[in-house]
């Protein structure tokens, strides 16, 4: 048998291993995580209509801030019967001896109302703005895991297309010297299913980069691109979790988590109706003027007047109690959410300070190790050193580590996004 020709195939492949779905893709686009995020600021619409409803808000402050209207009414007779007596008719009369009322009214906002409808405009503008910083906490992480998510899938992926390749050839060799009788077809079967299985596991990760890519091209509001990312060494971080101190983390949390910052608002704002409905327990005062030709107890009657309602009935109680309600329901949840940022914080910095003691245990140079032995493996196989069983083993257990290594690496980056997503702020930077 010669198995000398085995030795020429390449370990490498002749395009990128993520060729296998960039056919489908328009086109491909090679960027950094800092062209993605400016891409993302720029062009995200869930940001975009977020932005929109600020503005919404502010222009409600606007509103809230103007007087009520004064109220112009002007009536005059349709018909005059006085001049039926006499035998004739006149229509609209505007003679002396006609009838024509005007009358102006002006509403008068009584107990600070008007400046608790400003107060309560104002936390809504503000808390809409907390919205668009935490959605943008929240999409921005989103946005970082499947940027790296599709880097190391990529590097998976050409794992699978190495080996595949590999095994392709080793497989139309071993067919072709099994019709001289040289290979058993065992041996030609044990390939064959080997590709099969490594081609069905390729596939698991094709459709995750698949997935990855759609959701990238959403969050970017793209049509069809590719994203091939360019990523920094994992080891350039300027920090690591263990040097920061849980405390100081929880602190910068709640100064910074926007979430946190809504539920209080929630409180401000439930605060502020509470004394809003007070305020409406309040009368307000309708100031009035006006000229009556005829139609008072004597000619050109002119009068200033002044109503209000008798709260004898409707002091507005149950709005008062309900925001009371309201209010006190807000402060349990601003206490739940301070709990929930000091967990988040906990949990983000324990994961993050674990799997970065794993990787920096793991040896790098393990998986340069196992490539360099490829030429090795297939002397000992060619002088038949080694069995086919053997050769194919180390070949999974190649594939094995480098996915563990691979995810290993994806792991630790989410995990320290992850610390940036808990705190609300970018501790972990590179």
């Amino acid at each position: 048998m010669n198995l000398k020709r085995l030795l020429i195939f390449p370990v490498f492949l002749g395009v990128t291993g993520i060729s296998f779905c960039q056919e489908s893709y328009k086109d491909t686009l090679t960027v950094t995580l800092q062209r993605v995020d400016s891409i993302f600021i720029s062009q995200n619409l869930t940001l975009l209509a977020e932005k929109c409803n600020i503005e919404s808000s502010k222009a409600l402050i606007i509103q809230a801030k103007l007087f009520k209207n004064i109220n112009f009414s002007i009536s005059q007779n349709v018909h005059n019967p006085y001049y039926e007596t006499m035998g004739g008719k006149q229509w609209f009369d505007f003679t002396d001896k006609g009838e024509t009322v005007i009358a102006v009214q002006k509403l008068f906002l009584i107990a600070g109302k008007r400046n608790k409808q400003i107060g309560l405009a104002q936390s809504g503008a503000l808390k809409e703005e907390q919205y668009y910083f935490d959605l943008l906490r929240t999409l921005k992480f989103s946005l970082h895991s499947q940027f790296s998510n599709i880097y190391y899938l990529g590097q998976i992926i050409k794992v699978y297309e190495r080996e595949i390749s590999s095994l392709n050839k080793l497989s139309l060799v071993f067919q072709a010297e099994e019709g001289k009788g040289f290979i058993s077809k065992k041996e030609v079967l044990r390939i064959k299913a080997s590709l099969f299985s490594l081609e069905n596991e390729k596939l698991g990760y094709i459709t995750q980069m698949i997935s990855a890519q759609t959701e990238l091209n959403t969050l970017l509001h793209t049509t069809n691109l590719f994203y091939l990312p360019v990523w920094m060494p994992d080891s350039s971080y300027k920090n690591s979790p263990e040097s920061f101190k849980l405390q100081d983390l929880i602190d910068t949390a709640y100064m910074y988590r926007y979430d946190l910052k809504m539920a209080r608002s929630d409180f401000d704002i439930s605060n502020l109706n509470l004394s809003y409905q007070k305020a409406l327990a309040i009368p307000d005062v309708t100031v009035s003027g006006g000229w009556d030709k005829n139609g008072g107890y004597f000619h050109n009657y002119n009068y200033v007047g002044l109503s209000f309602d008798l709260p004898l009935f409707d002091r507005n109680q149950g709005n008062i109690k309900s925001a009371k309600f309201n209010a006190e329901s807000n402060r349990y949840k601003v206490e739940t959410a301070g709990d929930q940022v000091k967990a988040d914080v906990i949990n983000a910095v324990s994961n993050a300070i674990e799997t970065n003691r794993l990787y920096f245990r793991f040896d790098k140079t393990f998986l340069s190790d196992l490539k360099s032995m490829n030429d090795e493996m297939l002397k000992n196989f060619e002088k038949r050193n080694i069995s086919l069983i053997e050769f194919l083993d180390y070949y999974d257990a190649y594939k094995t580590n480098a996915i563990q290594l691979n995810t290993l690496m994806y792991n630790r980056i989410n995990s320290f996004e992850n610390i940036n997503f808990a705190v609300g702020k970018d501790i972990m930077t590179r």
